[in-house]
């Protein structure tokens, strides 16, 4: 059946093409033997900052508090919000608004507000755009034998509809057999912790060929779990204040082609 399946995905999908960065290529080959010898592969994503940038979520929620709220009342900081763009789109949404020329407390208040009661909805969800050279790069790990873990800090009482929908759309392998989506089951999770307690389950599901995630935390986390596996830091907007890094986690700037991770540690 299995079998089945991945002849259907190479047939439905784009031909897969291999990736340029010798981290990524190793990865595939990897994940290709070790389906051969039935170990049940698997390699886990994480979502936001990964798979996918949310900065333009960010950018139309701030678009839309300007227009909402500020437009009339505050005419010239709704023209500094309007004149962003995602490139200047900050992990911090305060820090997003001082760059934008904003020091108004209240208003950086009310806009947090309404930020919060936006981003963590599914509508907005659709917003998001995937990293550059990820939708090839997990569709042809899925085609060589991968079982594909979206592990991601999203909950799933406000955001799966949306995630699925999303991940569905922009043609990430989902609801079929081979993957799986993990979520918090509440908003009060811390992720570090949650994630600690999902890699115990993943350990008895198979083996874990590798982990890619953007906050240095999690990335060690993975580390300290999955000791035979490759652990990989993709270089995008993170908490602030992380940890120092874990010896042998790999740093990756980029899924599309030709640039070269640098490991940290032996």
């Amino acid at each position: 059946m299995r079998k089945y399946m991945l002849l259907l995905v190479l047939l439905s999908f784009t031909s897969p093409v291999q990736a340029a960065n010798p981290l990524l290529e190793r990865i595939l080959e990897e994940v290709y033997s070790s389906y051969n010898r039935q170990e049940r592969p698997m390699v886990i994503f994480d979502l936001d900052g990964t798979l996918f940038d949310n900065r333009p979520r960010i950018l139309k929620i701030l678009k839309e508090y300007a227009e909402a709220e500020l437009k009339n009342v505050r005419t010239e900081d709704a023209k500094k919000i309007a004149a962003l763009d995602v490139e200047r789109i900050q992990y911090a949404l305060p820090e997003t608004l001082r760059l934008a020329g904003i020091t108004d407390q209240g208003v950086i208040n009310n806009a947090a507000i309404f930020w919060a009661e936006r981003f963590f909805d599914d509508d907005y969800l659709k917003y998001d755009k995937p990293t550059p050279g990820i939708v090839q790069y997990v569709r042809t790990l899925y085609s060589s034998g991968a079982r594909v873990i979206y592990l991601t800090a999203r909950d799933a009482p406000r955001q799966l509809l949306g995630t699925v929908k999303a991940l569905r759309d922009h043609g990430f392998p989902i609801g079929i057999q081979g993957t799986e989506l993990i979520m918090r089951p509440s908003a009060q999770t811390q992720d570090a912790v949650y994630k600690q307690q999902v890699t115990s389950y993943l350990r008895h599901y198979g083996k874990v060929i590798a982990a890619f995630d953007n906050e240095p935390a999690n990335a060690n986390v993975y580390r300290r779990a999955f000791k035979e596996s490759t652990c990989v830091l993709f270089e995008a907007p993170s908490s602030p204040n992380p940890p120092p890094l874990s010896d042998g986690i790999n740093r990756l700037p980029t899924f599309d082609k030709g640039l070269e991770p640098t490991p940290t540690g032996p």
